[in-house]
């Protein structure tokens, strides 16, 4: 049971990273998304329908068999402000029709010789839309009306239906931002259409169908029409009364609630012809390929990730988890630990070498209680100090002399100069520099009865030297058999590993006894401790080439994360019957992102020792009561033996509850509680930490919220404003 918990955890654990990992990539195309929007959007410091109206539209469309559109726009707007340039227009490059089978389609055009006759323009590309901007910006147009024309041909493309032919066409464009009076539509067809079936709408998705309130006229291949907005007004008052809610108590109509832009046709008009198939003839093919060869390296980047999963990244076959009594490979707690769960924090660890220790028998922890509960370690092996190195160096030499009379003229220069410093200020002097050239003229001064030796060193130096060298004798001897004793009381104990030694030697760096929460030096050994685990334990445990690996297959999640963004956003020219590609290269993401979190494994003995120490584990935690007193009564030091090791799997607690009733014999390991488990939370909180002068929350203040602006717009409309 405990085996099939511990799996579903597992997965559970992965499954989340999984999730994190897919927020995370989500999120960042939103950014992405939202940057590309802004990036390419209309804020260029123009307004829609700013200082105008329309008074007058109309839109003449010349079709030709192969899809093709000529297509003359006269607008006429009514400026009542000054200061302005002229206006723009919008034109969409990919746009999306709803045919009479009700199915949506996505279609993209090519805009060439696209003009303003008799009037300054510039053309550019904003969010995917062809932009001509009319007039110029050393001139502004005068109030009253001024018509507008331009010029261009669209090119719808090869015909995308099957079993009939439709010619959609939204004319007007749906966000001008003001009413458009007196809106018109002149076609001219390559082919009779007269008796076909000629609809209007105010949509896209054919659902608001207008063509009642349009007046139109069908000639041979000719079609003229014009909204009549006092219909369209009479017909949305009639459906507008007929409801009981706009009625009046005495049941007229509450006209007073009704809005007059009823009247008004402020959206875009769509034109629909239903053809027969084969009307149209030809068409060109209006797309590209470099969505295409992108959605190929994608499909390829993932491959190479799935295999370098399959070869490098897939586990090794899971061991058999055996019933261990001990730690398996002689393994310290702190290794134990460490591989059971690398996320474990090494300062956790480090405590766990420190209750290994006293269980040991290397320390004992004293709780003291008098002293706000700091606690004390001790330790109980002091290795001797050792003996500094014997200095045969001779004392220095040292001549006291005394002045017995000045000098003559008996002296001569060199010993006159002699006597002159050696009595400056008074007639006594202890010679021990320049020594030499005092023994030159020594004999002559003495003989001479100018001075007196009072005392001289010369012979009791050696005497020194030789009493120095006895004592060094003495300690170096002691220090042997101190050694000697000291040899013998560590050959009781247990060898100390690698971390334990460190742990050790950094307890008492500064004494054999130490208040835990005043050793300001202590922290360091949880980086010591965290170093060596990764030195000698990381590529043991964990592949360390299948972790390259998986390094680069983060980065392969990025090229095609930004492969997919330019894809689909930027570049965006595949045909819309292989759309399908663009949610494969974005599942790839996700296929990448799954391989890249498994892609780290195990080495073979990784899976030998994880499969050992769970093992263990799972023994501590459902042994009975009957095998633990067997165990104690085969080794009377098993529960303190092996309380690190569940303090290092978080199972401390159980564990002690299950010797709440098991006999066990008196240790001194000082006057710590290693029967409670909150003792251990004392014992983690005493440790000295140095104060940082600084704190970060590792948060932000403003990361959340997000862009009200990022993006918007429609990929299917057109429209225009003022500049």
């Amino acid at each position: 049971m405990s085996k099939v918990l511990t799996a579903i955890f597992s997965f559970i654990g992965r499954l989340y990273k999984f999730f994190i990992y897919g927020c995370l990539v989500i999120m960042f195309i939103s950014l992405i998304n939202g940057f590309v929007g802004n990036l390419n959007g209309d804020n260029d410091g123009t307004k829609l329908a700013d200082g105008f109206t329309i008074s007058a539209y109309n839109v003449a469309l010349d079709v030709k068999e192969d899809n093709k559109i000529d297509v003359t726009e006269n607008i006429t707007v009514d400026w009542y402000e000054a200061y302005h340039h002229g206006i723009y227009k919008f034109t969409p490059i990919w746009l999306q029709y709803t045919g009479q089978d009700g199915k949506t389609v996505k279609r993209k055009a090519n805009i060439s010789n696209y003009e303003a006759v008799g009037e300054p323009y510039s053309i550019d590309t904003v969010k995917k839309k062809e932009r001509i901007k009319i007039g110029s910006a050393s001139e502004t147009v005068g109030y009253g009306e001024k018509t507008y024309v331009i010029k261009y041909t669209y090119d719808m493309g090869k015909d995308p239906y099957k079993g009939f032919d439709e010619l959609i066409f939204h004319a007007f464009g749906d966000y001008w931002g003001t009413e458009i009076k007196n809106a018109s539509i002149s076609v001219t067809m390559p082919k009779n259409i007269e008796g076909y079936n000629i609809n209007f709408f105010t949509d896209k998705l054919r659902k608001n169908n207008v063509t009642d309130v349009v007046d139109y006229y069908v000639s041979g291949n000719t079609l003229s029409a014009s909204f009549n907005a006092t219909k369209n007004y009479q017909k949305q008052l009639a459906s507008y009364c007929n409801e009981d809610y706009n009625r009046k108590a005495d049941g007229t109509c509450d006209y007073d609630n009704f809005s007059t832009h009823y009247q008004k046709l402020e959206k875009s008009l769509t034109l629909d012809i239903e053809l027969p198939e084969g009307y149209f003839v030809g068409g060109s093919w209006n797309y590209g390929w470099a969505s295409f060869l992108i959605s190929m390296i994608i499909f390829i980047l993932t491959g190479w990730t799935i295999y370098k999963w399959l070869r490098f990244g897939k586990d090794h076959p899971k061991r058999v988890e055996t019933v261990e009594f001990y730690p398996p490979d002689n393994l310290s707690a702190a290794e134990v630990g460490y591989v059971y769960n690398k996320n474990q924090t090494s300062k956790k660890l480090t405590i766990a070498l420190i209750i290994e220790l006293a269980s040991k028998r290397y320390i004992k922890i004293d709780d003291l209680k008098d002293q706000d509960n700091k606690i004390q370690i001790t330790n109980l092996i002091p290795k001797p100090l050792a003996v500094k190195e014997f200095d045969n160096t001779l004392a220095k030499r040292q001549i006291e002399i005394k002045k017995l009379k000045d000098s003559d003229d008996n002296l001569n220069r060199v010993e006159t100069m002699m006597m002159k410093y050696l009595f400056k200020k008074e007639d006594t002097k202890i010679v021990d520099i320049n020594i030499d050239k005092f023994l030159e003229v020594k004999d002559r001064l003495v003989n001479g009865g100018y001075i007196e030796i009072v005392s001289d060193n010369l012979e009791t130096r050696e005497q020194e030297l030789a009493e120095r060298k006895a004592l060094y004798e003495k300690e170096v001897k002691q220090y042997e058999i101190d050694m000697e004793k000291y040899n013998k009381e560590i050959a009781k104990l247990a060898v100390l590993s690698s971390l334990e030694k460190i742990v050790y030697d950094r307890l008492f760096e500064v004494g054999d006894v130490i208040i835990l929460s005043e050793h300001q030096t202590f922290y360091k050994a949880f980086g010591e401790v965290d170093a060596e685990l990764k030195s000698s334990f990381k590529d043991k445990v964990h592949d360390s080439y299948a972790t390259k690996q998986m390094g680069k297959a983060i980065l392969i999640n990025v090229i095609i994360l930004a492969l997919s963004l330019v894809s689909y956003i930027i570049v965006e020219d595949l045909d819309p019957a292989w759309s399908i590609l663009y949610y494969l290269a974005f599942l790839c993401n996700f296929i990448n992102l799954f391989f890249t979190i498994f892609m780290k494994r195990k080495t073979e003995y990784g899976e030998y020792i994880t499969a050992r120490i769970k093992g263990f584990r799972n023994f501590l935690m459902i042994a009975e009561k009957e095998r633990l007193e067997a165990l104690v009564s085969q080794n009377p030091n098993y529960f303190y033996d092996i309380l690190p090791y569940t303090y290092a799997m978080n199972i401390s607690k159980k564990w002690i509850k299950k010797f709440e009733d098991i006999p066990m014999p008196e240790v001194d390991m000082g006057t710590f509680d290693y029967g409670s488990d909150l003792a251990y939370y004392s014992l983690y909180d005493n440790v000295y930490f140095p104060v940082s002068s600084s704190s970060s929350s590792g948060g932000c203040s403003s990361c959340g919220g997000g862009c009200s602006s990022c993006g918007g717009g429609c990929s299917s409309c057109g429209g225009g404003g003022s500049w």
